[in-house]
């Protein structure tokens, strides 16, 4: 009898039915009872190799759709045994759901791969590892991810260098994202120092771009913008097409926060649109991040509605999304803009929301502005005990970090809301400002350094040092205009 006189009689029996005609002819069962009962009556070894038949035969039949069908493929190759080959279709299915931005989806198929695949399997283990932590640095914070990279490195350092170098930098990043230092991490310095390494030993600057981003990131968080823009513009011009579309995107990011901070204005609009560019090749994740910097250019040009507006739009995308990680960067830059705006009101509930992701994801460089942004509006509505303690924990995180534009905008902070008490504490906001506009100068924040100027003269005519208040506010003036400072009253 034939294979379509038998389903002929199975189907006349009620026990599968016709599912579709095209493109091929599909059946199912009428039950998933009766598909279990088949399913146990067979012998393992048959149960194997009709698995391992199935998963042959989904390939023969679609050889272009290798991807599309792969954790169909995966699920019958494991089923039959084969379980080294179920985790390279596990990796290619979780490749794929990072191509249609499903990432949980590719979590779970790139973390059942670590499970089954050996030790004889290098470069598929660091594409698992490696696909894991592009999946899921935005929504996870178990520290899974580092583990498993930095199993996969272990066991394949000598494979291909391209997948190492990208293995090292996202240990580095999300070791960097919990706060760690290369001073204080041994863990975090040496995958640095690999990947430089590694990419310095190709036979083209490409291969080290990605290193030399993170350390130019790096540089820039611990407030030597200038430095760490030169570093991320080299490695961004040499990346060209090369890199991943998030990791790209990423470095445009950070670059172009670094240059609004400097008030560059110019290079960091530049830098947003070569990210949109690299964020159209990628996910949703991609794009809402390079939003969130043009938000946070916006607010460093004191175009405060615009990034509000664009904020408050992040955040929602981000949060239908899950990409918890992005939640944190847009409520900042939405508390940031509507304090900027004397909001206090307002600017409370996106900084608590902040601050509570803060508390369960790898956002560690977050904490200080989320912290000192949350103080301040807690004293601007009247509880300035709160204030000072938030202000005080703000400045203890910066300082662990090194991380000086955060101190430096956690002591602008403060001293404005001094300021703004209903009987003014006057020395004490001017010893702020103070120690804010030294760092400030000394990062060449400018549009930061104009502002803090401008609160500096306001504490010295509160003093009553009326010549030096007028000489602090005319370079604040001169300087804000000459960077097109957009809010009051530079405009």
């Amino acid at each position: 009898m034939s294979a379509r006189q038998e389903l002929g009689r199975l189907e006349a029996s009620g026990l599968i039915q016709i599912a579709a005609l095209q493109p091929e002819l599909e059946y199912l069962f009428r039950h998933a009872l009766v598909q279990e009962a088949a399913y146990a009556s067979l012998l393992k070894q048959d149960r194997r190799a009709l698995h391992k038949a199935a998963a042959d035969a989904i390939l023969a039949l679609h050889p272009d759709r290798r991807r599309e069908f792969a954790p169909v493929v995966a699920m019958h190759l494991e089923q039959a045994g084969e379980n080294a080959k179920a985790a390279e279709y596990l990796v290619l299915a979780g490749e794929h759901a990072l191509e249609r931005f499903a990432n949980k989806e590719a979590v779970a198929f790139f973390q059942r791969a670590i499970e089954l695949m050996g030790d004889s399997q290098p470069d598929i283990r660091l594409r698992a590892a490696i696909g894991a932590a592009k999946a899921g640095w935005t929504f996870t914070a178990t520290g899974r991810e580092v583990a498993e990279l930095e199993s996969a490195v272990a066991l394949g350092d000598e494979g291909d260098p391209r997948l190492v170098i990208d293995a090292y930098f996202w240990i580095a990043y999300m070791r960097r994202q919990r706060g760690e230092l290369p001073e204080s991490s041994p863990e975090l310095k040496r995958a640095l120092d690999r990947a430089l390494e590694i990419g310095g030993s190709l036979k083209d600057s490409r291969g080290s771009a990605l290193p030399r981003a993170l350390m130019g990131s790096y540089a820039a968080f611990l407030g030597n913008l200038r430095d760490g823009a030169v570093q991320m513009q080299s490695a961004l011009d040499d990346l060209e097409e090369q890199a991943d579309p998030l990791s790209s995107a990423m470095i445009a990011d950070f670059l172009a926060i670094a240059y609004a901070r400097m008030g560059d204005f110019k290079e960091a609009d530049e830098s947003v649109a070569a990210g949109h560019r690299h964020a159209e090749r990628g996910d949703e994740i991609a794009r809402v991040d390079m939003d969130i910097a043009q938000a946070a250019i916006d607010l460093e040009r004191g175009d405060l509605d615009k990034a509000t507006a664009q904020a408050l739009s992040c955040s929602a995308r981000a949060e239908d999304l899950g990409a918890f990680a992005c939640v944190v960067a847009s409520n900042v830059m939405l508390g940031s803009a509507t304090l900027a705006n004397e909001d206090a009101r307002s600017a409370k509930p996106p900084l608590e929301r902040g601050e509570e992701l803060c508390m369960v994801t790898n956002m560690a460089p977050f904490r200080t502005l989320t912290k000192g942004l949350l103080a301040s509006t807690r004293a601007q509505l009247g509880d300035l005990p709160a204030g000072v303690v938030g202000w005080n924990e703000a400045l203890e995180n910066a300082r662990a970090m090194q991380d000086r534009y955060g101190e430096a905008r956690v002591l602008w902070a403060r001293g404005r809301s001094y300021a703004r008490q209903e009987t003014p504490e006057w020395n004490a906001a001017l010893a702020d400002l103070d120690q804010a506009t030294k760092l400030f100068e000394s990062m060449e924040a400018r549009p930061s350094v104009a502002r803090a100027l401008l609160d500096r003269s306001q504490a010295l005519r509160g003093l009553g040092r009326a010549s030096e208040a007028a000489e602090a506010e005319d370079q604040a003036l001169q300087l804000g205009r000459q960077l097109g400072l957009k809010d009051a009253p530079f405009a």
